[in-house]
């Protein structure tokens, strides 16, 4: 495959669907990675360290796909089921040769400071402990609001502080203070200049490219990231993609563009990171105002997507899955000109499995149940025809892709 991906570019758009999780918190994972940062170099931490340590604080919720879990993890420091998403941060990590080099100081970013083990690395038992000490800064900004955290510096300061020697390390509690003290540093923190201040970072070492086939192995830790949010949904985003692959065979795409159609299955749903659990897991219709909520996942998986390079339209294969060829789908209303055939594949391949799964409001559907729906978003002007009569004349291979679930797959 000729296609490389910057994996600088890979880690901020994980950590933009990492994101999505706050809903209405927006670049918690960014901030963690600013405070940790600044904190880090006034212990004097060299750039290398500082790089690492950027990156393991923008994945530090890695483990979290769901918007309950995140809100108990801003709004209560010591509940009691918060390691959870920490080891499953660390295992989902831990297969990455790169991305590993961060797997400990994500396992241990909420244990305090005298209980890490004695055998972590004196780097790793910092770097958890510096994410730990962000995470509580930041989680006290956000009761008090952003619109102006510098107002709220001094009671920030004054309850970090009281954390030193137990929870956080003595030293970096005087890091912090120092740090801190800067105007800089609080201002920074407001909505508008946090992206900045993160593209800003030239992250050398980690300005690495991977190859596609690698990528497609990110793209499956990210589906399956999307994919826990529910258990209605569980492998949904690895069934697309395997079904996607199937049909492309099936229309004779090369082995180049089957490997982006399946990385576009992968991803297709990234964006519903963004939907609360309430609203995915609703046992009934969705009310106007909710569907209007649910619409918003696939531009936002769109808008993640477009930021990788060389990732182009493979993102629009990957968000147009809502579109329609009569013009009437969302959120971009494309008519068929727009629609490309892998798009087109994607649809249908998102619509067979969904129909395969169970949902809160519906039973699993039987595999001979399928066709009949399928053609009926065929005869209302929503999905390609001839794509939808390759997954009928082969129902039980496409039933097989869809529901079957393969170990390590992407990518390959």
């Amino acid at each position: 495959m000729t296609l490389r991906i910057d994996l600088k570019s890979a880690i901020l758009a994980l950590s933009d669907a990492l994101d999505l999780v706050g809903v209405n918190d927006f670049q918690h994972g960014k901030r963690v990675a600013m405070i940790a940062r600044e904190t880090g170099l006034m212990l004097g931490l060299p750039e290398k360290r500082l790089d690492r340590l950027v990156c393991a604080s923008l994945l530090h919720d890695l483990g979290v796909s769901s918007t309950a879990v995140h809100r108990r993890l801003q709004r209560e420091a010591d509940w009691d089921d918060r390691h959870a998403h920490c080891e499953r941060g660390y295992r989902l990590l831990r297969p990455f040769a790169y991305l590993s080099l961060v797997a400990n100081a994500i396992r241990y970013h909420h244990t305090p400071w005298r209980e890490l083990p004695t055998g972590l690395s004196e780097a790793d038992a910092l770097d958890s402990n510096l994410i730990l000490l962000a995470d509580r800064v930041d989680a006290m900004l956000l009761q008090k609001g952003l619109e102006n955290p510098l107002f709220n510096r001094d009671g920030v300061v004054e309850a970090i502080a009281t954390l030193a020697g137990s929870l956080l390390s003595p030293d970096a509690v005087k890091a912090f203070v120092a740090a801190a003290a800067r105007e800089a540093f609080w201002i920074a923190l407001v909505p508008r200049h946090v992206h900045s201040y993160l593209n800003d970072l030239a992250l050398s070492d980690w300005r690495i490219t991977i190859d596609f086939p690698q990528f497609g192995h990110v793209a499956r830790l990210i589906s399956s990231i999307v994919d826990a949010k529910s258990p209605f949904t569980a492998a949904h985003s690895l069934g697309v993609a395997q079904l996607a692959r199937h049909l492309g065979e099936g229309v004779g795409l090369s082995g180049d563009a089957l490997a982006e159609l399946q990385v576009a299955g992968l991803m297709h749903d990234v964006g519903k990171l963004c939907v609360p659990d309430e609203i995915v897991d609703k046992p009934a219709g969705l009310t106007p105002l909710e569907f209007s909520v649910m619409e918003r996942h696939s531009f936002e998986t769109y808008q993640i997507l477009r930021h990788i390079p060389g990732l182009g339209q493979v993102a629009e294969w990957a968000a147009f899955h809502h579109e329609a060829l009569n013009g009437h789908g969302y959120p971009f209303r494309c008519g068929p000109d727009r629609l490309a055939r892998e798009a087109r594949i994607v649809a249908v391949a998102d619509v067979f499995q969904a129909l395969a799964q169970e949902r809160p409001y519906r039973g699993a559907q039987r595999a001979e149940q399928i066709p009949r729906f399928l053609n009926d978003f065929v005869r209302r002007g929503v999905l390609d025809r001839d794509i939808v009569a390759l997954a009928c004349e082969d129902l039980d291979g496409s039933w097989r892709a869809a529901t079957q679930v393969l170990p390590e797959s992407a990518g390959e």
